[in-house]
């Protein structure tokens, strides 16, 4: 399979694997009874669509159009980061504890704790490689 069809295709394994942590029960691996219907739809509305646009971005394949999608890409790795991996070396911010009580608390948890630092569960970390194998087949098909 070409460089070329691994920018489509990545983005789109990860829709495909937060459609199935979303809405197909895998406890402890995720909790979907801890997130009423609302904040399901909210998590459907501001994840999905993004990696939609960013695997038709690849799909056109225009000078500007890859950009767009590598940049969408860098953003949402950022996110990723400062949600989960930020709160868990630094502790900071604390604020998130909360949200992560009541909708992560139960999940299956494999890296060290860190003081009383939140701790990423394997649901996510699974986003986090997913997310890396998607901005490394990009940045090798815009650089390599």
């Amino acid at each position: 399979m070409n460089l070329h069809v691994l920018t489509m295709v990545f983005p789109l394994l990860l829709l495909l694997y937060q459609v199935i942590i979303n809405f197909v029960d895998l406890f402890p691996f995720n909790d979907i009874k801890a997130k009423d219907k609302r904040l399901r739809k909210l998590e459907v509305l501001g994840n999905y669509p993004p990696l939609i646009i960013i695997a038709l971005c690849f799909y056109f394949n225009t000078s500007w159009s890859v950009w767009v999608g590598f940049v969408l890409t860098s953003i949402i790795l950022m996110m990723h980061f400062f949600a989960w991996w930020m709160p868990y070396l630094t502790g900071y911010p604390n604020g998130v504890q909360g949200d992560y009580e009541k909708y992560f608390s139960r999940t299956y948890k494999f890296l060290p704790k860190i003081k009383d630092h939140i701790v990423p569960d394997a649901e996510h970390i699974g986003i986090g490689v997913l997310l890396v194998a998607i901005f490394i087949v990009q940045a090798l098909y815009l650089f390599g």
